[in-house]
């Protein structure tokens, strides 16, 4: 039955069946601590390119409650029957191009503030050999020119394709490709090749790996060292698990970055686990996926992934239904499923985590929580991932609401709207009430696969600021892979999170790269823990790196201390050099900071310039957000 709202508020007032006192898992939230990795938003989405144009007409307007910073799709190309299968059309020698409805879908999506992920697959028909969308292409020359063009394309026409990705899981038997990864290597060579001469700021990459413990790492070893001796781009390494194996998504990350962390010139490379669903196949009608518990696992990749810091994006499969699996949080008819109720109650939580006492160790029991709070809201979200039932008592801890309202979300298979009503489905709460009357403690009961959300607020908004410059893309560098250290830039609020999180030495870096600057932005920082003298690389600075014309010529560094010239200094974008002049900014950790671009810059700037965010060994309780922002007039 669907909870009552003093089950779900204050069990001292409910009749409802006794726990036994084993049964319940007494837990903590202190909102005043802040704790670990921050509820970023480096979750994103992935649909089958068998999805209309049509059914995202319909349904985008559900992307505008879901932080997602990217919609990954597989293009089809080449596939008679499916949606974009005619972009490329003509032949060999003549191709013609068709971006009308891929275009409309670049435009909706950035309506709700999503950016395009395009997985560019598979063979179209111009290129194919004996009529087969698998087998190809006739030649590698017309295929680079192919990629040329359609980066060209968007550039010309200002669409910014957040990611370009070359084919899509190639190693899946022949499913998809019918050729080894040898071959594959040589079609992501030139691909890679064309699409940097038709926009050198494509972000570019691969291998889109179905089964990278299958494949092994003898053939990723041999695509990467292919790629390093061709000279070709690679900035982020693409891989997919869908459940064999409980936690497999987990595993089959850990062997990408073994394999990365190998080599140097990969430091730069963002892991993306670009296609994913943390359930066990087989993916059936009326399964897990399309109940509480497939919103139950996703939260639990969520927050394990959450700790895989140099995943930088984790899509999950997927958004819409496609009427061959049903593994969208949408069905084919619009509606929305438990999986989708478990992403919107992450995204409303606030990055700022804070800290959850209590839990079972290595969550044993198979409950999980997650809490977080911002001037705006505070936020408890919890889950139960086991096959038995299990509740939590919470006890509120510095609680930075003490007025106001508490929306309290359930979400379960006896409360869910899908299953019980044929009607539109709202997400909507089960109760709001005062938070006074949710008193020092709140008991909640999770049957197997249950997710309960409460949110506090005091009704404020803050004001959301607009964008200094126009983002062309993410740089990250990972020069000690697998260090519990994070860098992430969220473009959803556009801010900057680093961390050492534990770490006693390590470095968090995180840059982001724009045109269109004005002449003076405002860096404002919120800085936590406590700043030490670790060693020689000790620092927290900010460096802009300048272009003119299409080169970067300058670098100015704003710094908080005075830095130790023995550091490792090494930036890999822009320059690629020292600083030609530092600035000492005693601003820079406390508040906020005024840079002066054009009174820095060298003659001739573009407008255009990277901002490096670097936090390196300051120790291992010290955070910070960052957040530039154009000077109000």
């Amino acid at each position: 039955m669907e909870p009552t709202v003093t089950e779900a508020v204050n069990p001292a007032e409910t009749e409802s069946i006794p726990v036994k006192k084993e049964q319940l898992t007494a837990i903590a939230v202190d909102f005043s601590k802040r704790e670990g990795v921050p509820l970023i938003k480096k979750f994103a989405l992935f649909n089958s390119g068998m999805v209309a144009l049509n059914q995202y007409e319909r349904d985008a307007h559900l992307l505008d409650g879901l932080r997602t910073d990217s919609l990954r799709i597989d293009i089809f190309m080449g596939n008679e029957g499916q949606p974009f299968a005619h972009v490329v059309d003509g032949t060999a020698e003549d191709m013609t191009y068709h971006f009308e409805e891929l275009d409309s879908l670049v435009g909706l999506l950035e309506e709700h503030g999503v950016r395009p992920y395009w997985s560019w697959c598979y063979i179209p028909f111009p290129l194919q050999q004996d009529g087969d969308w698998r087998k190809g292409p006739v030649s590698l020359e017309q295929w680079q020119s192919m990629f040329r063009e359609l980066a060209a394309h968007y550039r010309e026409q200002g669409l910014r394709i957040a990611y370009h990705e070359v084919y899509n899981e190639p190693d899946c038997g022949d499913t998809f490709f019918l050729g080894t990864m040898e071959d594959y290597t040589e079609l992501y060579i030139r691909a890679a090749r064309g699409l940097k001469e038709g926009d050198p700021d494509a972000v570019i990459g691969g291998p889109s790996t179905a089964f990278i413990n299958l494949t092994g790492a003898a053939a990723m070893h041999s695509f990467l060292e292919k790629v390093l001796e061709e000279n070709v781009p690679l900035d982020f390494f693409s891989y997919h698990s869908y459940g064999c194996d409980t936690y497999q998504y987990i595993s089959r990350t850990r062997q990408a970055r073994e394999i990365l962390a190998q080599y140097v010139d990969f430091d730069t490379t963002e892991l993306h686990l670009n296609e994913y669903n943390s359930l066990i196949q087989p993916f059936l009608s009326d399964g897990p996926a399309e109940h509480s518990m497939g919103g139950a696992t996703m939260l639990t990749s969520f927050e394990q992934l959450l700790e895989e810091t140099d995943v930088t994006l984790a899509h999950w499969a997927q958004f819409l239904d496609t009427g061959y699996e049903p593994l969208g949080s949408v069905d084919t008819k619009g509606r929305i499923k438990a999986p989708y109720w478990a992403y919107w109650m992450y995204s409303q939580m606030p990055e700022e985590r804070v800290l959850v006492k209590g839990l079972p160790e290595e969550n044993e029991a198979g409950l999980h929580a997650l809490a977080s709070a911002d001037a705006e809201s505070a936020c408890i979200l919890l889950w139960n991932d086991a096959t038995e039932s299990r509740t939590a008592e919470i006890r509120l801890e510095n609680s930075p609401f003490t007025s106001g309202k508490c929306e309290i979300y359930v979400m379960n298979d006896e409360s869910d709207p899908y299953w019980q009503s044929e009607g539109e489905i709202k997400l909507q709460p089960q109760a709001t009430v005062d938070v006074q009357e949710t008193g020092e403690s709140i008991t909640v009961d999770l049957p197997a696969g249950g997710i309960a959300f409460y949110r506090f607020s005091d009704g404020a908004v803050m004001e959301k600021t607009e964008r200094a410059g126009t983002m062309i893309r993410k740089h990250y560098y990972f020069p000690e892979r697998g260090k519990k250290s994070y860098s992430f830039y969220d473009e959803t609020d556009n801010t900057v999170y680093l961390g050492m999180n534990g770490e006693y030495s390590a470095r968090a870096i995180v840059a982001e790269e724009l045109k269109s600057l004005p002449d003076i932005v405002q860096l404002e920082c919120l800085f936590g823990g406590r700043y030490q003298e670790i060693d020689s690389n000790t620092s927290f600075s900010v460096r802009i790196d300048y272009a003119v014309g299409e080169d970067y010529t300058k670098a100015v560094l704003y710094t908080f201390m005075p830095m130790n010239p023995r550091r490792d200094s090494t930036v890999p974008w822009g320059t690629k050099r020292e600083a030609d002049s530092v600035i000492l900014c005693d601003t820079l950790l406390i508040g906020n900071s005024w840079l002066m671009l054009k009174s820095n810059a060298p003659e001739g700037w573009s407008g255009r310039a990277i901002i490096t965010y670097d936090m390196h060994s300051t120790g291992e309780d010290t955070w910070a957000e960052l957040k530039l922002k154009p000077v109000e007039e």
